[in-house]
């Protein structure tokens, strides 16, 4: 069987996110997932970067390698935000979490550019939460994703639930350095961007513990089998992964 990665979860303490690592690797036992992102929660990506940078690190370093450490760094803070990203990189860390509405900016804002920059210089893959309002709108982030052709992003929950009706014309007109991850999407949706050719940029994730693992899996795979589509529910974030400069 190939390897299912979850390309999203938020193991924490805070209110949506209560889940300890333990409980984590449980659900991703019962759901069949071999590897798992770990993300810094809200507080942390708003305005304690260094301490959930260095909490998700710790987690992930032991997990005897099944959580993938992300990190996180504010754009409002410039140059200590590159300086945060490069360290918590050096130190594993493989995905740059963004959340426009948690860290009061706008995407297409030249705000982030440096950030930006940096994380294209170290291949590590951007993921940009959508919604839930116009500061995370889909269409900022393929102009962002224009003007940084270098950089790699991964648009969080593929635009759901704010932007969902927009997202037909956002998958056809993304540049090649944009991928979609679909914690949150409804399956039919899933389906239909995938048999629209949209395949090879479609990245699987539960956004656990706000999602369960592996209802969303079962939902999944009724409409677009696990089996037939291993560069969804792994192959394509894997592929991100190896290019991540160490």
């Amino acid at each position: 069987m190939n390897e299912i990665i979850d390309a999203y979860s938020t193991p924490g303490t805070e209110r949506e996110t209560c889940l300890t690592a333990t409980e984590l690797l449980k659900l991703m036992d019962s759901a069949g997932i071999h590897r798992a992102v770990v993300a810094p929660e809200d507080r942390e990506i708003a305005v304690n970067n260094t301490s959930g940078n260095d909490r998700i690190l710790r987690m992930a370093g032991q997990s005897s390698g099944r959580l993938i450490p992300a990190c996180t760094a504010n754009p409002w803070l410039g140059r200590s935000a590159c300086q945060e990203l490069r360290r918590s990189a050096a130190a594993g860390a493989r995905m740059l979490v963004l959340a426009p509405a948690l860290q009061g900016f706008c995407f297409g804002d030249e705000l982030p550019a440096e950030l930006l920059a940096a994380s294209a210089e170290l291949r590590v893959p951007v993921y940009v939460h959508s919604g839930p309002h116009s500061f995370g709108s889909p269409t900022q982030l393929l102009l962002a994703a224009a003007e940084h052709p270098g950089a790699r992003f991964i648009l969080g929950h593929c635009g759901s639930t704010d932007y969902a009706a927009d997202m037909p014309a956002v998958l056809a007109s993304a540049p090649d350095n944009v991928w979609f991850e679909l914690s949150l999407v409804r399956p039919w949706a899933a389906a239909a961007y995938a048999k629209a050719g949209h395949r090879d940029r479609l990245i699987f994730g539960s956004s656990a513990p706000r999602n369960c693992p592996a209802f969303e899996l079962r939902m999944l795979d009724a409409l677009l089998p696990v089996q037939d589509y291993p560069d969804i529910f792994g192959g394509n974030f894997a592929a991100l992964l190896a290019e991540v400069q160490s």
